[in-house]
């Protein structure tokens, strides 16, 4: 049965600034998942992966840098097309986290390598990240040993009145 790159959401990791709502992109890479497949009906296949992602093109925002990122999502695959959704959490360098929902597509080649877009959320935040809102879109390639990579771009805001952690 072939094997399909089920795309880290390639997001999260982006803090923010108290109530602006401000741009956002950068580069996200993800090494090759540990993959759980289950039978479906004739070409389909559902399948439940865990990834580590880094930022090769980080943010740095209200003097946060994105730090370990790990993606966990479900997909379904029926011929050439994977569909997936999940969630990416990323823990800022100051300890803080951020967690996207995401949701695409990835238009599989028959070596399994392929291209994939979605679109993404916030759900949650902690620390100065607390309240946190936005969205965005990503798009990007995923190569024949499962490894992805996505640009990602999209806009966030922090909730009026969050208390920013001191030191």
């Amino acid at each position: 049965m072939r094997k399909v790159i089920l795309v880290p959401a390639l997001l999260c990791g982006m803090a923010v600034i108290a109530g602006a709502q401000t741009k956002i992109s950068g580069k996200l890479t993800c090494a090759k998942p540990s993959v759980s497949e289950t039978g479906g009906e004739g070409a389909q296949m559902i399948m439940f992966q865990k990834a580590n992602c880094t930022w090769s093109t980080p943010f740095t925002i209200d003097g946060s840098k994105p730090g370990r990122t790990v993606d966990v999502a479900i997909g379904d695959m029926n011929g050439s097309i994977a569909r997936n959704h999940g969630y990416s959490t990323t823990v800022m360098d100051n300890g803080d986290s951020t967690i996207v929902r995401y949701e695409g597509a990835m238009q599989m080649k028959k070596d399994g390598s392929g291209t994939l877009k979605g679109t993404w959320k916030y759900v949650r935040g902690t620390g100065k990240f607390k309240g946190i809102s936005g969205s965005g879109t990503y798009k990007g390639e995923g190569a024949a040993d499962r490894s992805a990579w996505a640009d990602v771009s999209g806009h966030y805001s922090l909730a009026k009145g969050t208390v920013k952690k001191t030191k």
